[in-house]
């Protein structure tokens, strides 16, 4: 799996012949698209096309189960597995994650989290790689503070499974 992030909330991952793409920026495409939110509004402005998919609910496109959680406000968190990785995007509603929803959400290998957030979100999660995302280098900066850990940024993230070790680990990639 390789996992590029292309700035603000969006992400590009690619698995084996499907790519993902979370809120896309308009020049990226994906076989899947997932919007975190607000989902409602982005009803209105962006019709559903093939592969785009928002809000709460349950989903398979392309052979992958996604599944939909509702956050604070319109955001949606969203959960499914590509090469035995489970992966959790949490868009912009990581504060504090509501317990009836951590345990639907279940174990996560990879979390992909807003740095403007407190750690408790992510700590309430307990993934074993978190991958921030961020409009602000300021943000970055207080998370992995607020982490307690130090991370340098790179320009991608190449990984397997196997790879995924216990504890959680700081991954932050270059936009």
């Amino acid at each position: 799996m390789v996992i590029n992030y292309c700035g603000e909330k969006c992400f590009k991952i690619q698995s084996g012949k499907v790519s993902l793409v979370v809120d896309p920026l308009p020049r990226f495409k994906g076989d899947i698209t997932l919007l975190t939110g607000p989902w409602k509004e982005a009803a209105k402005e962006w019709p559903p096309v093939e592969g785009q998919i928002y809000g709460p609910g349950e989903y398979e496109k392309l052979e992958v189960e996604i599944n939909g959680f509702p956050m604070k406000g319109t955001q949606t968190a969203y959960t499914l597995v590509m090469e035995e990785i489970r992966l959790c995007f949490l868009g912009d509603g990581g504060e504090e994650i509501d317990p009836t929803i951590i345990e639907k959400i279940g174990d996560v290998d990879i979390l992909f989290a807003p740095a403007g957030i407190s750690s408790k979100g992510v700590k309430q999660l307990q993934p074993k790689i978190v991958i921030p995302f961020y409009k602000k280098p300021d943000h970055l900066k207080a998370f992995i503070k607020e982490m307690e850990t130090k991370s340098e940024p790179q320009e991608k993230l190449v990984i397997k499974k196997k790879e995924i070790t216990t504890g959680t680990k700081i991954v932050v990639l270059k936009p």
